[in-house]
């Protein structure tokens, strides 16, 4: 008998990629999820950029050295270059990180063959590609538009500080989201840290003498020690090469302090990844038990469902209470004190108490309520509700109440920490003050909902939002007050509402309590205009395809397929 014979397997030609075959594929991977998430391009790259494009074309184009051709530009793109890769690497991978182990993404990740050093290895790797290019697009519009001078000797100085420097805030901002919980506390301790620190640690104010415990706060953080890095290597009077042998054993410091962090905190967190709700939640069920529930009780349901969504968004009580309260004691401090009077005998503390309060009012009513309204559109929240008594009037006006109701107790909290540090009292006319900021709080609220009618996704609402506030802020006499802008900002800040909200709310806090009237008109007439724009756009459910169709209209039946 015999028997036939098997034939041997044919070996396979292919290897198992090596290490860095692997880590080179994680980053591009990475880098292809960046480019899906536009939130993020805005934040990382789009904001630094913004803000010294700002800031240079409101001062930056002074010249200070007309035979050296040195202007103001050279001194402000150092921190706004250390502020792209600081945002980009720190705030970036902790957010993103935060986001991947809440959502299961980590968990999912660790039972693939995917070496656990490769997949932290390529979000690092793609935190340090999108600091290189926040960083060269501040230089090269810097060098190509404001007169910034680069130089050659310090070119590698240069380098050195942007990878040393990524390095050391990707390894902190790892150890923060590992010992953090959720996304939104990432996102809000993530920002309250970079920001404020940025004010002390010669970002975005140069030239400024600062109180001596703020100066040696910031010494002791590693941001301080880039942008003076930076400044070093692009100094058009030094000599050097620009290589500080401390300020760059301060970040391999900090690095070295970060990387021993995370790595314990997720040692620690192997076996549990924790997977917190990042959705918020749903609104009450708005059905009384006997009867329908009246208009009012719709209304008050839908505003207390408001306050409580935003009270327990960490980020959200941030970015709209803690933030403004910070930059109201921060500001006026880095500018002479909160005591120091200004030409109309107005003081700091009081001016900037003002601007904060709006600003958190704007926050509120143009960012956070929009966005928690286009995300329920987006999972299906609205959708459920519109089967339920809740009528669309109800359902935006309590939105609009509540964010009038948060902005209101923003107003009380920057006062009264405005009077503690500084001494700044009760405005005379603090019931029109409270009018101004309701109104001015309800059309941003109306006009937030009307903008992100047409996103289609809650981080589009983001964008947009963010996008569109943050630059209006610098151009609108929030963070930046007496400076002469260019006639074409000047006329766009004038045409938007938030300068006027804001001269609306500075006048009426102010000893005389004097409200310019043309401001006042100014909101109300965008606040009809927004009205207009929600009636024809609002839709419970997301606009668009629903699995390549359109919806069809509610009450009829969509026609069945042929």
């Amino acid at each position: 008998m015999t028997t036939a014979a098997v034939p041997a397997r044919t070996p396979t030609t292919g290897h198992r990629p090596g290490g860095a075959s692997l880590l080179g594929r994680q980053v591009a991977h990475e880098l292809t999820a960046l480019r899906r998430s536009p939130i993020t391009l805005i934040l990382s790259v789009g904001f630094p950029l913004l803000f010294f494009v700002l800031l240079a074309s409101m001062v930056g184009n002074e010249t200070l050295d007309a035979r050296n051709g040195v202007r103001l530009a050279q001194f402000l793109a150092p921190g706004l270059a250390s502020f792209g890769v600081v945002m980009a690497t720190f705030s970036f991978l902790a957010v993103g990180f935060a986001e991947a182990r809440a959502s299961g993404a980590l968990k999912r990740q660790a039972a693939t063959p995917l070496p656990g050093w490769v997949a932290i290895g390529g979000r690092i790797g793609a935190a340090m590609v999108l600091g290189l290019i926040a960083t060269t697009l501040v230089l090269g519009v810097g060098a190509a538009g404001y007169g910034v001078q680069l130089f050659w000797r310090t070119i590698p100085a240069v380098l050195v500080t942007l990878v040393l420097g990524s390095l050391c805030f990707a390894a902190l901002g790892l150890a923060l989201a590992a010992l953090l919980g959720s996304p939104q506390t990432t996102v809000a301790v993530a920002n309250g840290l970079v920001i404020p620190l940025s004010f002390i640690s010669d970002v975005f104010m140069i030239g400024t003498t600062l109180p001596e415990w703020m100066d040696k706060l910031g010494w002791f953080f590693p941001l301080k020690h880039m942008a003076v890095l930076f400044a070093d290597a692009l100094d058009p009077y030094g000599s050097g090469s620009g290589f500080q042998l401390d300020h760059l054993l301060a970040l391999a410091a900090w690095g070295l302090a970060g990387a021993a962090v995370a790595t314990w905190a997720l040692r620690r967190d192997t076996d549990t990844v924790r997977v917190s709700a990042t959705g918020r939640r749903h609104p009450r069920d708005l059905v009384a038990r006997t009867g329908r529930p009246s208009a009012l009780a719709l209304l008050l349901g839908e505003l207390g469902h408001t306050t409580t969504m935003l009270r327990r968004d960490a980020s959200s009580v941030f970015f709209a209470v803690i933030f403004p309260v910070l930059l109201a004691l921060v500001i006026p401090a880095a500018n002479g004190g909160g005591s120091a009077t200004m030409d109309d005998g107005r003081t700091l503390g009081s001016l900037f108490a003002a601007t904060m309060a709006a600003y958190g009012a704007a926050v509120t009513a143009y960012v956070n309520v929009p966005t928690d309204l286009v995300e329920g559109r987006e999972r299906g929240v609205l959708k459920r509700l519109h089967g339920t008594p809740l009528p669309s009037w109800a359902l935006l006006a309590g939105r609009v109440a509540g964010a009038v109701v948060v902005a209101l107790l923003t107003f009380v909290a920057v006062f009264v920490v405005a009077g503690v540090a500084f001494g700044v009292g009760v405005p005379p006319a603090w019931l029109t003050s409270l009018g101004v900021l309701a109104l001015g709080s309800a059309c941003l609220a109306v006009l937030g909902v009307a903008v992100t009618s047409f996103a289609r996704t809650a981080q589009a609402g983001v964008g947009l939002t963010l996008g569109t506030l943050l630059p209006l802020a610098f151009i609108s006499d929030i963070f930046v007050i007496g400076v002469t802008f260019p006639p074409v900002l000047d006329a766009i800040a004038g045409f938007f509402p938030l300068r006027p909200f804001v001269r609306a709310v500075v006048g009426a806090t102010s000893d005389t309590g004097d409200v310019n009237v043309a401001n006042l008109l100014a909101l109300l007439a965008w606040l009809v205009a927004g009205l207009v724009v929600v009636r024809l756009r609002f839709s419970w459910e997301p606009r668009g395809a629903i699995g390549g169709r359109s919806a069809a209209p509610r009450g009829r039946r969509a026609p069945a397929a042929s």
